[in-house]
């Protein structure tokens, strides 16, 4: 497959210092993580498709279950109480191997549909989005960010409040801004966008390149906010760099085919995975996985996390796929139940592998499994 061509492409003139910064935090204990120096070398290494010692291994347990973690979404409009059951939810998540201590300012997914004036609405866990977008597109948002409109006020409001005592710590966790096909999706819904891909693919288009520039937007502040401050940030994957760096995704893509995948939307993931300089593209469910080959010829995505679906819990049915991937120069981040990760692991290369088992256990169930996990991986 021949290079994908994008648009022009904005440069974020302080990813260098913004690097210097974290290379200074990743040298240091931090008080909730005493390993964050050998931990960030280990992920160092598996963004280089390479191996420290062993396949990085994320996983956490409530240490408390007659107190639920839950996203907290509905205090967000308390930002104390919000900080409050945050912070008591990290110290009461018991961490295994290589997952970080964090604080994510949460919002759901795809919280740039709010910042242009979509109307969202909160749950304790769960956001959901209401369409508007005629099908003319005569309603269409202008596609910019207002200094005034409420979720740009409260993210950057919770961004600095987190940063602020994160410092020296633990970590900021951004919220999923998501994918500018997915914030296309939720505004115009899904079957109005299937038509769309089809009748009006111009539009799309033209939509895709604004949304860019304001994604770069938002990007941009919570770096500046975070890293300003002097505090480390992840994203949802929870993953560490010593650069900055982008989850790329498009959970549109299971609805559609290939050719509008490659034609539409991947020009925009790779313009958003060569701002930033790496990317680990968020692949979503069993038909979304159709698509992996046209992502691997996309050289700016450096790795790819898969997510089995709903209804279809098993990674080791896709074991052929996360062989080609490996076999293709890219790290692999699997989500998966305890009971494939050491069968994973035997069936995969150590280079490039990272494991984020999704069960809910015990903490001494987890301290056993990574136990088992070092044995046979070392």
């Amino acid at each position: 497959m021949g290079a994908i061509s994008y648009g022009p492409v904005k440069p974020i003139p302080d990813l260098s210092a913004w690097a210097q910064t974290l290379q200074r935090i990743a040298a240091e204990p931090i008080e909730f993580c005493q390993d964050l120096p050998t931990i960030a070398q280990r992920f160092e290494a598996w963004w280089a498709h390479d191996l420290l010692d062993r396949p990085v291994f994320m996983a956490t347990a409530n240490a408390d279950p007659n107190r639920p973690i839950t996203r907290r979404l509905e205090l967000l409009d308390q930002p104390d109480a919000w900080f409050e059951a945050k912070f008591t939810d990290m110290l009461r998540t018991h961490r295994v191997g290589d997952a970080l201590p964090n604080i994510r300012v949460d919002f759901g997914p795809v919280i740039l549909g709010g910042l242009f004036g979509a109307e969202i609405k909160f749950g304790a866990d769960t956001t959901w989005t209401h369409a508007f977008i005629d099908d003319d597109w005569s309603n269409a948002p202008d596609w910019a960010i207002r200094d005034g409109n409420r979720w740009w006020v409260l993210l950057r409001t919770l961004m600095q409040l987190v940063a602020e005592d994160a410092v020296g710590r633990y970590l900021v966790c951004t919220p999923n801004l998501g994918g500018a096909g997915d914030v296309l999706l939720n505004l115009r819904g899904s079957g109005q966008l299937c038509t769309d891909v089809v009748d009006q693919p111009q539009r799309i288009r033209e939509a895709l390149d604004r949304i860019y520039k304001c994604w770069h937007g938002a990007f941009t502040e919570m770096y500046r906010i975070a890293l300003g401050q002097g505090a480390g940030l992840v994203h949802w994957h929870r993953l560490w760099s010593n650069r900055p760096w982008v989850i790329p995704e498009c959970d549109f893509n299971a609805l559609i085919g290939p050719s509008q995948f490659k034609d539409l939307f991947l020009p925009d993931i790779a313009r958003h995975a060569a701002t930033v300089g790496r990317a680990v593209f968020h692949l979503d469910g069993p038909d979304a996985a159709r698509h992996v080959d046209a992502l691997l010829g996309v050289p700016e995505i450096q790795a790819i996390q898969f997510t089995p679906g709903a209804g279809t819990p098993s990674a080791l049915a896709w074991v052929d796929m996360f062989q080609k991937i490996q076999r293709r120069g890219r790290s692999v981040l699997v989500i998966c139940p305890a009971e494939e990760v050491l069968a994973l692991c035997q069936a995969l290369q150590p280079e490039g592998l990272a494991i984020w088992v999704n069960t809910a256990l015990t903490p001494d169930a987890l301290d056993a499994l990574f136990a088992r996990f070092c044995e046979v991986c070392l």
